[in-house]
């Protein structure tokens, strides 16, 4: 049986990375570390240990039924049965925890939420994983039960996500705010009897209804749990991400770096993950609409680092055949990978190494390791993308 985390949790990365450490506090402190040695748990007199050898992945489960939710990090033997570590009130930090021990003991996991993290993928954002394992993220035909769409807005694209919130918290946010009401008609109530009747006296049932809402605003602010209908954006630089508290109030959009956009993965059940800045973003969608989903995140990266370009050489009036004779130093009458990232520094367009990597292969198309004239051509003329010009 695993030992029980609680909702505090404070980790800490030794220097030099050489460690992963976490600690909470349930009855009795409990600790954990993971390093090259393997897996150390220690809470209170008892301590339990596993050797790199014997760890071979780790994943999460949520129990079914639990309340308040609850979840489980397992990890697999080598023996190939899977052993229950920890069992914890806290989602976020328990994926957090996992992510890190797999990192120090080099093993894949995978997520209750659908994700899948290889023992390569490490660490990596979701452009370097586009550079460096291109063939991961196909791009499935889109079929025309798929209603996704992504819209293009000036230099971005965004799409509506139909992101849920968990029912638990749900339904007790208006099982509150129903009783509060209640409340504060109970008390107009008893306040008006034998008294002449004051119109002041109506802002008890709003008094007690706003004072419930503000505390789950409050709630929401530090754990999102009531935040579902996301709207994803993404331009060449940055990802934001807009939620609507409950579904219908448009809450302020958290903007990004495009280095901290961390992972895009489906299930084979349809179930959608992103991983921005350390939060997690769930959804449930068709199975094909995830995979075409999956693989439309990537293709519209590409499209925004070519826009991006093609922005910055309208701006100053190029021709493409001037923009191409620019970029192309030595004359050769190609585009080496030092040549364009030379050229996107010198124009100030702002992609990063790993963009660059990425924009190299997408221009690529015979895989010589050049670009001519042809395809630098074709990549500008040619959209490709799917997406629609927003209204």
């Amino acid at each position: 049986m695993g030992w029980l985390q609680s909702t505090s949790v404070e980790i800490a990365k030794s220097s030099g990375e050489i460690s992963f450490q976490a600690s909470s506090q349930v009855s009795s402190e409990l600790q954990l570390r993971a390093d090259a040695d393997g897996l150390h748990c220690r809470m209170g007199a008892i301590e339990k240990s596993w050797s790199s050898d014997e760890v071979t992945a780790l994943r999460s489960v949520k129990v079914s039924g639990a309340y308040p939710p609850l979840w489980k990090m397992e990890l697999k033997s080598a023996s190939g049965g899977w052993i229950d570590v920890l069992d914890s009130y806290d989602e976020n930090s328990l994926l957090t925890m996992m992510e890190g021990i797999s990192v120090q003991l080099h093993v894949p996991f995978k997520e209750h939420t659908g994700r899948l993290v290889r023992r390569d993928e490490h660490g990596m954002g979701v452009v370097e994983q586009l550079g460096r394992f291109p063939d991961r993220w196909p791009r499935p035909q889109r079929l025309p039960s798929i209603s996704l769409t992504f819209r293009h807005g000036p230099g971005s694209v965004q799409a509506s996500l139909p992101t849920q919130c968990e029912s638990s918290p749900l339904i007790a946010f208006w099982t509150s705010i129903a009783l509060s009401a209640a409340l504060g008609l109970v008390i107009l109530y008893l306040s008006t009897v034998g008294e002449i009747f004051d119109y002041a006296q109506l802002l008890w049932p709003v008094m007690t209804t706003t004072v419930m809402l503000v505390f789950w605003m409050v709630f929401n602010s530090r754990s999102g749990e009531l935040e579902s209908s996301h709207r994803l954006r993404l331009s060449a630089t940055t990802i934001s991400i807009q939620p609507k508290f409950v579904g219908i109030v448009p809450l302020r959009a958290k903007i990004w770096a495009m280095d901290e956009f961390m992972d895009i993965d489906s299930d084979e059940q349809g179930r959608l993950s992103l991983v921005v800045a350390g939060r997690r973003y769930t959804m449930r969608m068709q199975r094909r609409e995830a995979e075409w989903f999956v693989g439309e995140i990537a293709t519209q990266i590409e499209q925004l680092m070519v826009d991006r370009i093609d922005a910055v050489r309208k701006e100053q009036k190029l021709e493409l055949s001037e923009a191409f004779k620019q970029f192309d130093t030595n004359n050769d009458g190609t585009l080496s990978s030092t040549e364009l990232e030379t050229a996107i520094e010198e124009f100030g367009i702002g992609l990063s190494k790993n963009q660059m990597i990425v924009l190299m292969q997408d221009m690529d198309k015979d895989s010589d390791g050049q670009i001519d004239y042809q395809e630098f051509v074709n990549r500008f003329t040619d959209r490709g993308t799917g997406a629609e010009e927003e209204e």
